[in-house]
């Protein structure tokens, strides 16, 4: 089978992300093992996915893997970008929709997707509240949320976790690392008071809380 032809584009953007991934690696995370053990509690995905959090779509790529339909939110059209490439490398991103919207307020109609999920991205959200409003909207009855994110504490070994791992990394740029706190337990109490049945579980360096919302025929 002959191989694919990429753009000088493409071949960029991977390389760029292979540095990062490496970059990490020496820090203590694993971003192929985080999105491996997230993506093992959020399946089986089935239907119509929304991810809240495109990013440079490392997740999302591996979440096209499973999902038959798939539409990515994000506000930075630059970080999209970064995604597409990426999926295109990996051939999924026919797959995809990407579209460029704050997820405060998404636009679709109620009941609309089977499945919402979001990983790494609720530390950057300062209004993450409102979003989780929207995802629990959007959901089916009877369909799926999973929200995941870096742990903010250490291990039993005084260790950092996988938040401070990533502020690391972007302190090793140059840059400033966004950090807002969302207790997971809390969210977890959320849900239930909705009438969600719920999993919270830990490991590499994520926490990840599943909630399956009750179903209208139940």
């Amino acid at each position: 089978m002959k191989r694919p032809t990429f753009s000088p584009e493409v071949i960029a953007n991977q390389k760029h992300l292979a540095e990062r991934e490496a970059h990490l690696r020496r820090f203590g995370y694993d971003s192929q093992a985080a999105i491996h053990f997230v993506l093992a509690q959020a399946l089986p995905l089935a239907g119509a996915v929304l991810e809240i959090g495109t990013g440079k779509g490392r997740f999302l790529v591996e979440l096209a893997r499973h999902a038959a339909a798939l539409t990515t939110v994000d506000i930075a059209a630059e970080e999209q970008q970064s995604a597409r490439l990426n999926a295109r490398y990996a051939g999924v991103e026919k797959k995809i929709r990407f579209v460029l919207r704050d997820a405060a307020r998404l636009p679709w109609r109620a009941a609309r997707f089977d499945a919402a999920i979001t990983m790494n991205a609720m530390h950057h959200i300062t209004h993450f509240e409102q979003v989780l409003e929207e995802m629990l909207r959007v959901v089916k009855p009877g369909g799926k949320i999973v929200l995941a994110d870096s742990q903010h504490d250490r291990d039993r070994a005084g260790c950092p976790r996988g938040f401070r791992i990533i502020a690391r990394e972007h302190e090793a740029e140059g840059k400033k690392h966004s950090r807002e706190r969302y207790d997971f337990r809390a969210l977890r109490q959320r849900l239930r008071k909705l009438g969600l049945a719920t999993r919270l579980c830990k490991g590499c360096n994520q926490e990840v809380l599943v909630g399956w919302l009750p179903s209208t025929t139940a």
